[in-house]
């Protein structure tokens, strides 16, 4: 079932893009940690944040203003958090997530070749893969039913863009995301990711700015 909605959602997002006037990939590193309380509501106590990685590719296009676009797009995105347990064990996760997610992309300013947007969007995560390791054991949480649920994410972020030609530019990202269960685990525990990544990237557009111009410019020419 998740896999049919996913390849849906994944042929509309295909089919938007070929009307997009920019696509982009980026990705870099994330610090993520997680809360996780069970049944009883107890939580796990002092764990510490991991460093791993996340990508994504997209499309962005104007929505209402030139200075308004929707985003929307595609990712994938490692989690994970290590501590110690009441019995002094070693505890470890990590666990990928694919993602599919849409949002509002806001250019706030302009200068010279560098512009500044903010981005808010959400979507639904499922996991791909996923690994607990205490002591020196690894066990897999792919299909246990404190992981086994779909989740949603909001990220806001801060991009920084650098022009380097008419048709593409550098992206610099920041961006901070929360996601929650949409429906508790079948024990009643509660689990909640957090993340802070740190992304570089490459836009490509496929109606540059200065080629807009410089159509208009023509078009007041000829009249």
């Amino acid at each position: 079932m998740k896999a049919t909605i996913f390849s849906v959602i994944f042929s509309l997002i295909f089919v938007l893009s070929m009307q997009a006037q920019e696509l982009y990939i980026d990705g870099g590193k994330s610090v993520t940690n997680f809360k996780f309380r069970d049944v009883l509501a107890e939580e796990l106590q002092d764990l510490q944040s991991t460093n791993h990685s996340y990508v994504d590719v997209g499309y962005r296009g104007k929505l209402l203003t030139k200075a308004i676009n929707f985003v929307g797009g595609f990712g994938f995105h490692t989690y994970g958090a290590r501590g110690n347990n009441n019995f002094q064990e070693f505890l470890e996760w990590e666990a990928t997530y694919a993602a599919i997610y849409a949002g509002i992309d806001v250019e706030v300013f302009t200068l010279g070749d560098f512009a500044f947007h903010v981005r808010g969007t959400a979507g639904p995560e499922i996991m791909l893969q996923g690994t607990q390791t205490r002591n020196n054991l690894v066990f897999d949480i792919l299909n246990e039913e404190d992981f086994d649920t779909a989740f949603i994410f909001l990220r806001g972020s801060a991009l920084l863009e650098y022009s380097v030609s008419e048709n593409a530019a550098l992206l610099f990202t920041y961006r901070f995301g929360r996601g929650s269960q949409i429906n508790n685990s079948a024990t009643g525990a509660d689990l909640q990711y957090t993340s802070n990544d740190f992304g570089i990237g490459i836009v490509y557009r496929l109606k540059s700015k200065k080629n807009k111009e410089n159509k208009n410019t023509s078009a007041d020419a000829k009249k």
